[in-house]
């Protein structure tokens, strides 16, 4: 019976054994995946910021030594307001109709934007941020640039990217840009700072310059929204672009009443919007930084002052 007793206890020893022995294996597993998971993350980080350096250094220096004055196309003025009926070139015989670019008939290539083509053809746009982003923007589909850089290389950062369905063969009434929400700030984590009403007071207007025209653009709404319908908070942002009038006055206000800063930015639907686009925790869930492009006649210095009663709500 001893015996017996013994053999049964050493038994379940050894069973206990090989339970922690699993446990522990399964641990150090999971740690190893983790580290691995790490040390991807940073690195690909650091492959980001390189990347992103590489082309500002690029988009810095606009103009080839060897260009004259008159090689450079003439690029749209911040303050010309955006307008659905804008009238047709001079030269409307040489150009196609479908090619409604108002100040730039012709469509000449910002010569900052052409350089950025040398290193991969689908950059059509440079967006920056004050004090906290200055990226090259690209538009194939909505999948490709996931997790690949601005020049195209495997990177878990991504890319900002221009909604696919957006066509720059005539000049969009919306535009919408996609990026990660990375902790390390890189892509649009940026966006997060717009949480803060001083942060947002002080940078509230962003540029987003195109193929054919440069823009200035104002945030009027800082909003966490849902894309799935019949959701509290559900704004069909994505469908802005070619919204009629009504639908599109209702979709900005929705954004305004839903914005974490309560913003006296006034905003119609004829206004031409920049709409900057991130995951908030969920799969339903959106950050959306809208903005609006200054009108004629407006200057950094008058939404300056516009902004001081600017709050958090």
């Amino acid at each position: 019976m001893r015996i017996r007793l013994r053999l049964g206890r050493r038994g379940k020893r050894r069973k206990t054994d090989v339970r922690l022995t699993m446990l522990c294996a399964g641990a150090l597993c999971l740690l190893l995946v983790c580290c691995i998971g790490l040390i991807r993350y940073f690195r690909d980080a650091g492959r980001a910021a390189q990347s992103r350096e590489a082309v500002q250094t690029l988009y810095g220096s606009p103009y080839e030594e060897s260009e004259t004055a008159a090689d450079r196309p003439r690029m749209r003025q911040f303050s010309v307001a955006f307008r659905k009926d804008a009238p047709e070139a001079e030269n409307a015989a040489a150009v196609p109709a479908v090619m409604n670019w108002p100040d730039n008939p012709s469509l000449a290539v910002s010569p900052a934007i052409k350089k950025l083509q040398r290193q991969n053809k689908d950059i059509i746009g440079w967006l920056t941020l004050p004090d906290s982003l200055g990226q090259a923007v690209v538009q194939r589909d909505n999948t490709y640039y996931l997790k690949r850089d601005c020049l195209g290389y495997h990177n878990a950062n991504g890319a900002l990217f221009l909604e696919e369905g957006i066509s720059l063969k005539t000049r969009p009434d919306t535009y919408i840009i996609f990026g990660h929400n990375m902790k390390t700030g890189e892509m649009f984590g940026a966006l997060r700072l717009y949480e803060d009403a001083g942060y947002y007071r002080k940078n509230a207007i962003i540029d987003f310059d195109v193929l054919y025209e440069d823009g200035r653009y104002v945030v009027f709404a800082v909003a966490d929204v849902d894309t799935a319908q019949g959701m509290r908070r559900y704004v069909p942002f994505m469908q802005l672009p070619g919204m009629e009038a009504n639908a599109r006055r209702d979709c900005i206000r929705k954004l305004q009443t839903y914005s974490q800063i309560y913003s006296p930015i006034p905003v119609d639907p004829e206004d031409q919007l920049l709409l900057l686009v991130t995951c908030m925790g969920t799969e339903e869930s959106r950050r959306v930084v809208a903005a609006r492009r200054l009108r004629e006649g407006e200057t950094q210095e008058g939404i300056a002052a516009l902004l001081q009663s600017a709050r958090r709500r």
